[in-house]
């Protein structure tokens, strides 16, 4: 059973149930999670709805963000999740083996803003995950390609 609890924390399988919902029903789960609407995001590339849990609206610093994408590049689906909780961090790594998915790619690199982060990529046939840890913030991606 994979349903761990750390307040609002997110398993593998929410994650990518949540990556297939329309933008009706993303938003009914995640708000009913404690998330609020923070704003959303278009161009030629891609077009999503953007969430933050515990938001301050004075500097646009929150404890979560949550993203789902309509489109996103040459994917089906394509969601975003951002979280400074180291613990559910692991877990959430130690599903992605769990589930099946393989290390296929992996790095460090200088972020736009300086920091250094490591880079996580695992795969299963069309799915896949990236991950990305600096020092104070994780970000779990999960996309499916067409």
């Amino acid at each position: 059973n994979y349903s761990y609890s750390f307040g609002q924390s997110f398993s593998i399988p929410d994650l990518i149930k949540m990556s297939k919902m329309s933008v009706d029903d993303f938003d009914t789960y995640v708000t009913s999670k404690g998330f609020v609407f923070e704003g959303m995001s278009k161009d030629d590339h891609l077009e999503s709805v953007d969430y933050a849990l515990n938001l301050n609206i004075s500097n646009s610093t929150a404890t979560k963000f949550m993203t789902l994408y309509q489109r996103y590049y040459d994917y089906r689906y394509y969601i975003s999740y951002q979280t400074s909780d180291k613990k559910e961090y692991i877990n959430i790594k130690n599903q992605i083996k769990t589930f099946g998915f393989k290390l296929q790619d992996s790095d460090t690199f200088t972020s736009k803003t300086g920091r250094v982060a490591n880079r996580f990529e695992y795969g299963k046939g069309k799915s896949e995950f990236s991950l990305y840890a600096n020092a104070t913030a994780f970000e779990i991606n999960f996309g499916v390609k067409f």
